[in-house]
């Protein structure tokens, strides 16, 4: 291998939102992250199904209700 040429890897802490904490080398110059989804808490390594709602789908669902609301509201 080419010396001087590789990113400098370091480890760093990684913390997922179901707050499994575990260490990995990356290039990231932070000493610390956060991530959203692990192999702890993944329907795919957990056999377990989940509705996960956030952004885009958090907002069709709004407007949905939104929409249920003025339909009953003409029909009265």
């Amino acid at each position: 291998m080419k010396k001087g040429i590789h990113p400098k890897s370091q480890k760093i802490e990684i913390t997922c939102s179901c707050w499994s904490i575990f260490n990995v080398f990356s290039t990231l110059k932070k000493e610390k992250t956060r991530i959203e989804i692990c192999s702890n808490c993944h329907p795919f390594y957990t056999w377990e199904q989940r509705i996960l709602k956030t952004g885009a789908v958090d907002k069709f669902y709004a407007r949905q209700k939104k929409m249920e609301a003025l339909q009953k509201n003409k029909k009265k």
